[in-house]
């Protein structure tokens, strides 16, 4: 009970099996009741019709021809038929000597199990009758047949309706299961399929709604996963920036905190006038130096809080007047630790950047290879079609550490990184103009020393 409760396909081969057998049955049985009395009555007016053209002959023929007439009737209608006169006597028969009429009715002959029709005329002034033998078990015969038949065509209409009915359920019912096969499919979100029902009624609608609801459907989960991508990548995003501005904010406050502790402990020497710090003018210049270290720091710091907020004034620049520049600001501190800084531009590529801030990368490349290279050394700017690099020599920074130069506050010399003034900001500072801008860059080490790269597309 459950298959078939559970089952198109069985629900309706049974429906129609029952159907068809049901309406195979009730023919056979109007059949078995209408046709033998139909035929009965059929062959009842036949017979009387025969019976009276039998009348029209004899009745113009002479005696001597009436028994092969009469003959040949009995012969071709299969029966018993007799001539007799006004009394009852017979005249001539075949297979019947006498017959019975009350009030006009005819009765059977000889005993036997028929229905008698009559039919009167005259032949020269004397009433005759023609009284013939209808044979009744013709219908009895007939219902005797059916019944024997029956089996055979209850087994053959049993048969036709099942072989029938399975074909039918199966090309009514295959579409309706791939179809809800395919919306099971649909309820796990799965849209790579389509219904393959080549039809054009309802049902091959309904595929074809189907298949254009899963394309939408599809293109829309598509849309929504990359949507959700995009705002997860937003949300990591988003922790990694924050994450960043906590460290950031600590390392600031790590930061600032040991040059004011030691611009306080100075100036408060000096005003109680104790110990070494009375030579006021000597501790003087010291604190005015730290002052000037944390004057820079808070310089480079908010010189990254724009870079959150900053819109990109783009323009054509030329990026070996920027070098020029560049080599300009840091060439005091080149001169003093007596320091090459060499140019070698093959090309003068103009690129579009903002002016202000690609100058303050490129300086802080520069500053950097100054800053960190050994006294008589070579800083040398190597300009071409599609890249600038900034090379010193006499210095290199382990892989380790290479990795971490990015990072803001890090420094791979802490205590020559002080002497020189170094924050550990330049480089973060540069990483995130650069990546404003959407270029590629790299640091490295080479045979001689570092070398950064800046790769224009």
């Amino acid at each position: 009970m459950g298959k078939i409760k559970n089952s198109l396909s069985t629900k309706i081969f049974l429906g129609i099996a029952a159907i068809l057998l049901a309406v195979s049955l009730l023919m056979f049985g109007f059949l078995r009741i209408f046709m033998p009395k139909t035929y009965e009555r059929e062959l009842t007016a036949q017979f009387t019709t025969n019976l009276q053209n039998l009348t029209a002959q004899v009745k113009d023929a002479p005696m001597e021809q009436w028994e092969s007439m009469l003959i040949t009737f009995c012969t071709e209608n299969n029966t018993k038929a007799g001539i007799f006169d006004e009394n009852g006597k017979r005249v001539i028969g075949i297979g019947v000597s006498v017959y019975t009429a009350d009030d006009g009715v005819a009765k059977p002959m000889d005993g036997a199990s028929a229905t008698s029709v009559t039919s009167t005329f005259e032949q020269d002034g004397r009433p005759f009758s023609i009284v013939a033998n209808l044979n009744a078990g013709a219908a009895q015969q007939m219902t005797g047949i059916f019944a024997k038949v029956f089996p055979y065509v209850f087994a053959i209409v049993l048969i036709l309706s099942a072989l029938a009915a399975f074909l039918y359920s199966r090309f009514l019912a295959k579409p309706v299961v791939n179809i809800s096969n395919v919306s099971k499919r649909m309820t796990a979100l799965d849209m790579t399929w389509r219904c393959d029902v080549n039809r054009t009624d309802e049902i091959g609608i309904l595929a074809c709604n189907l298949n254009d609801m899963a394309a939408r459907l599809d293109g829309a989960l598509r849309e929504l996963q990359s949507a959700n991508e995009k705002l997860q990548a937003d949300i990591d995003r988003e922790r990694e920036q924050d994450k960043r501005r906590r460290d950031f904010f600590s390392a600031i406050s790590h930061e600032l905190k040991t040059p004011v502790t030691i611009l306080k402990g100075e100036l408060d020497g000096m005003i109680l006038n104790v110990g070494k710090f009375k030579d006021r003018d000597t501790y003087l210049q010291e604190a005015y130096q730290t002052t000037e270290a944390i004057e820079k720091l808070v310089r480079e710091i908010l010189t990254l809080a724009k870079l959150d907020n900053l819109s990109l004034d783009l323009r054509k620049l030329s990026l070996c007047g920027l070098a020029d520049e560049c080599r300009q600001l840091h060439g005091a501190l080149a001169e003093h630790k007596r320091i090459e800084i060499r140019g070698h531009y093959e090309a003068n590529p103009i690129i579009r950047g903002d002016k202000t801030q690609m100058r303050t990368a490129l300086s802080n490349i520069i500053g950097n290879a100054v800053k960190h290279s050994p006294e008589n050394s070579v800083v040398e700017i190597h300009i071409t079609e599609k890249a600038i690099t900034v090379e010193n020599t006499g210095v290199h920074i382990s892989e380790d550490e290479l990795k971490r130069v990015w990072e803001p506050f890090y420094r791979t010399d802490k205590s020559r990184s002080r002497d020189t003034g170094g924050s550990g900001l330049g480089l973060y500072i540069v990483k995130s103009i650069l990546d404003l801008h959407g270029v590629d860059y790299h640091l490295e080490n080479t045979d001689i020393g570092m070398r950064f790269s800046i790769l224009f597309h």
